[in-house]
């Protein structure tokens, strides 16, 4: 192969790789470092809740429950995002194999419906798992129990659990939002991208933390 070839190569690829995809990594790593702050202030709010969790039993020491709580949220967080990420493009390859063009709004429709099924579907297979609805697991006494003996658990699996439940709407609407109402400008801006990207590592961290809350609230013996 020659030296033009090869630069004629190289060149080809960079036109298939879009350039805002090279620049994901600021907005990412904003929105991973949000995600990982505000899991360190709820876990530090409600060690109790992580102790009745009791993540890594067995093997983890009961004074770490909440070490271990933490990282156990923000693994399935993070592996959520990339999830999202892997899904999307799995998605978009499989429209080109039935004849789609490769567009920013087939790109669009790939990513809104991997979304959708990332906000909903691991809550939908949980509750039906539990055979519960969304908002908890209804027991007699449970709040008193919590509010007597661990308040800082009561505050997230009592307080905080509709509030988290419910975030999953207004993120969802940010979310589609910039993604169908600002059209090509995502792809440019980075002030966007970072909207996009904090509105999905947060839909992440409300579902993995639901899932703890739903888990916990399961551990707890009165």
């Amino acid at each position: 192969m020659t030296q033009a070839e090869t630069t004629m190569g190289i060149g080809t690829m960079r036109g298939q790789w879009p350039d805002w995809l090279g620049r994901l990594w600021v907005p990412a790593g904003i929105a991973a470092a949000a995600a990982t702050i505000v899991l360190l202030l709820v876990v530090a709010q409600s060690k109790s809740a992580w102790i009745l969790l009791g993540a890594g039993r067995g093997f983890v020491p009961e004074e770490y429950y909440h070490v271990s709580g933490f990282v156990l949220v923000l693994a399935t967080s993070f592996g959520q995002v990339a999830g999202w990420a892997g899904g999307s493009a799995l998605f978009v390859y499989v429209m080109t194999l039935v004849g789609f063009e490769t567009t920013w709004a087939n790109a669009r429709i790939a990513m809104s419906l991997v979304y959708l099924g990332l906000a909903v579907l691991p809550l939908t297979i949980f509750e039906i798992f539990f055979g519960q609805w969304l908002l908890g697991i209804p027991r007699t006494g449970l709040e008193e129990y919590l509010a007597a003996n661990y308040p800082d658990a009561h505050w997230l699996l009592i307080q905080a659990h509709p509030v988290v439940d419910y975030s999953l709407i207004p993120l969802a609407l940010v979310f589609l939002g910039v993604l169908w109402g600002f059209g090509g400008r995502a792809q440019r801006s980075l002030v966007l991208q970072t909207i996009l990207a904090l509105a999905l590592f947060g839909t992440s961290l409300s579902v993995a933390l639901s899932l703890g809350i739903h888990s916990t609230l399961a551990h707890i013996r009165l």
